[in-house]
């Protein structure tokens, strides 16, 4: 038996929906994992980025049961990533630090671990104040505990005040 590892998935460019659908699928493909829930579809106001005339973000939760290592799965998140068209500018000399993309997967949780590396920090570091991250997250996990503040993630989402939008669009097969 695995560890659930909970992942974020967001896309504001192109076919955000179809996007999102092909990365769950692809997700659910990788070796000795698998898909065990996934909320609805959001759109959200984008965070952190300034683009004019830029597109609200898709964005998704999901679970899956995994005996990946967290370093590998963070491998094959990346390589979902590239297939359907994320590119990652190097970051020197380019004072924004977020871009538009095809598709953005964050692993949330993994398990109860603590992670705190250059290539991986899990529990994800912003977890805790984002809406966009904390409404789907507790669509499917509201009773599963944050390892580092100790609180379920419903409390955590109904402490959050972040001001950007949430808004439910609707369920999707994949």
């Amino acid at each position: 038996m695995g560890e659930t590892v909970y992942l974020l998935l967001g896309s504001d460019t192109g076919d955000r929906e179809a996007y999102l659908v092909k990365a769950v699928r692809d997700i659910a493909h990788y070796p000795d994992t698998t898909l065990r829930q996934y909320s609805s579809l959001y759109e959200t106001e984008p965070v952190g980025m300034k683009q004019p005339g830029g597109s609200n973000f898709f964005n998704l939760c999901c679970a899956v049961e995994t005996t990946l290592d967290p370093f590998r799965m963070l491998g094959r998140i990346q390589e979902t990533e590239r297939s359907l068209g994320r590119y990652r500018a190097p970051v020197s000399g380019d004072k924004r630090r977020y871009r538009s993309r095809t598709i953005d997967i964050d692993i949330l949780l993994y398990g109860g671990r603590i992670i705190f590396t250059n290539e991986l920090v899990i529990p994800h570091p912003l977890l805790h104040e984002r809406r966009f991250v904390l409404t789907p997250l507790a669509e499917i996990a509201a009773a599963v505990i944050h390892p580092l503040f100790r609180l379920t993630v419903r409390e955590l989402n109904d402490r959050n005040g972040d001001g950007h939008f949430v808004k439910l669009l609707k369920t999707i097969a994949v």
